[in-house]
């Protein structure tokens, strides 16, 4: 029984729904400007929470024991709830998700946001033993990555830039805990480039990023095939930070491209 958000525009546009896919610790409640915008663009939206996320219950005894694979598995049982088809936007960890469930499903398009690379999250977890040592030992020692994200400065320092009008401590509260398993298997590639080419799909990279690089979007977005959307001055939550509405707009323009929307 996952939580499972949906909106309905006021006047519908849009023929493609989205479906919005999170990332590591958050739930669908992190949409919730994207939710308002693209349904008054006139999509029919939705957005999930994984197990053990937002109002979603755990399912397993622990959360640790989730795989990227089951977290694949309660993307496509939502998927299939929608019709039409949705779109996918997936951010972070939830790109991840998109990328893995995309090696057996087509959708008509998907929006890798900030995404966790394809090549896989080794390179993030070198990064952050050298910069962040204590923090990343003791996330690994314990097995509880919460340890990584469990203030407002990490909050700031992982998520947002310098300007971001974002009550730190409001949304470090609403962060759980993200399953080890599915963080050893996503050490290695995601997904076979090659078994994605049926679903059109669009990287958004933020210049500031500090949880993964534009040259690891840029790898990404090389391995699929995809075009690369560069916001230069924007950190890793861009459905959150100053530049969220332009972001989203690009987009829908996009999107509307692509599937001939308008």
């Amino acid at each position: 029984m996952l939580e499972h958000i949906s909106r309905n525009p006021a006047k519908r546009t849009k023929h493609t729904p989205l479906l919005f896919q999170h990332g590591a610790w958050h739930g669908a409640w992190c949409w919730e400007h994207w939710l308002q915008h693209f349904s008054e663009l006139g999509y029919e939206v939705h957005a999930l929470s994984l197990p053990g996320h937002g109002a979603s219950p755990l399912g397993k005894p622990h959360v640790n024991r989730y795989t990227l694979g089951d977290y694949a598995e309660c993307l496509a049982e939502v998927v299939a709830q929608i019709s039409p088809t949705p779109a996918i936007i997936g951010h972070s960890l939830g790109g991840a998700v998109t990328q893995r469930l995309l090696e057996t499903h087509t959708v008509p398009a998907a929006v890798l946001l900030a995404t966790l690379p394809q090549r896989g999250l080794m390179p993030y977890l070198l990064r952050s033993l050298r910069h962040n040592t204590r923090t990343t030992l003791k996330a690994i020692l314990t097995l509880n990555t919460h340890h990584i994200v469990n203030s407002a400065d990490k909050v700031l320092s992982n998520f947002f830039s310098e300007d971001a009008v974002v009550d730190l401590e409001a949304w470090e509260a609403k962060l759980v805990r993200e399953s080890f398993g599915v963080l050893l298997t996503t050490l290695t590639p995601i997904a076979d480039p090659t078994k994605l080419r049926e679903t059109p799909l669009l990287v958004v990279a933020g210049g500031k990023d500090e949880v993964f690089t534009v040259e690891e979007e840029t790898q990404t977005a090389k391995a699929y095939g995809a075009e690369l959307l560069v916001f230069p001055d924007q950190a890793h939550n861009l459905m959150a930070e100053p530049r969220w509405r332009e972001v989203a707009d690009a987009i829908d323009d996009w999107l509307s491209e692509t599937l001939g929307l308008e």
